[in-house]
């Protein structure tokens, strides 16, 4: 696989779809030829469930996706890699205890998308849930988090840490507001002429409230230094 190449994660492409803003991934793959490639649960979670329950309100942005899939934008794999995953999972549902129990924080999608990352030895994903991310990429600052927002000391199971942190060792974690920075400075906005900066903090904005995991500050201090 290309190093240019990205494994989604559904929160990513959710909230990109739900901000109105699919085309980012459009055109992305049209200026650089990357691949989105999309693990099998992430199509369930995204696609097949919501278009299968009686409530209907996620029905648009599953058509969405699902036409995104069949342009070949995103590219479902099929590569089996349940061991791996299951492996995954039981380390990353390992790794921080609250009161002697485990806690459960990274779940089917977002393991699998892992999982196949190593498969295919792409470096590269896409994903805007804040707990996986920084799983991956700071655990110990989770843990602070975690003992935050819960008011209990976290227990740290050191053996399942370090195995997951091998296991996600050189993995690089991209929002979709950074997808949208990339696209933004390569001229996806430039159609809106005198207001592209403006559009351009909105639609950050926008993507926040979407569910990205990305602060206010942040936001500003991107806008801050475009020019």
């Amino acid at each position: 696989m290309a190093e240019k190449d990205f494994i989604c994660d559904s929160s990513a492409i959710i909230s990109l779809t739900d901000a109105c803003l699919a085309h980012v991934f459009y055109f992305l793959k049209e200026k650089t030829g990357v691949k989105f490639l999309v693990p099998k649960s992430v199509v369930q979670e995204c696609v097949d469930n919501p278009l299968h329950i009686p409530n209907k309100d996620y029905r648009f942005s599953a058509l969405k996706i699902k036409d995104m899939l069949n342009d070949g934008i995103l590219e479902k794999v099929d590569a089996d890699v349940s061991s791996k995953t299951a492996e995954l999972e039981k380390t990353a549902n390992t790794v921080f205890f609250a009161r002697g129990q485990p806690l459960r924080l990274m779940h089917a999608g977002e393991v699998e998308m892992i999982a196949l990352a190593e498969d295919l030895e792409v470096r590269n994903v896409l994903m805007d849930e804040r707990t996986a991310r920084l799983m991956i990429e700071a655990p110990l600052n989770l843990k602070e988090h975690l003992e935050t927002e819960l008011h209990v000391n976290i227990m740290v199971n050191r053996g399942s840490l370090e195995k997951m942190q091998n296991l996600t060792k050189g993995l690089t974690v991209v929002r979709s507001t950074e997808a949208l920075i990339v696209a933004y400075e390569m001229g996806f906005l430039k159609h809106f002429d005198e207001i592209e900066k403006e559009v351009a903090e909105a639609a950050l904005y926008r993507l926040k409230s979407a569910g990205c995991a990305i602060s206010f500050k942040e936001i500003d201090e991107y806008m801050k230094g475009v020019s």
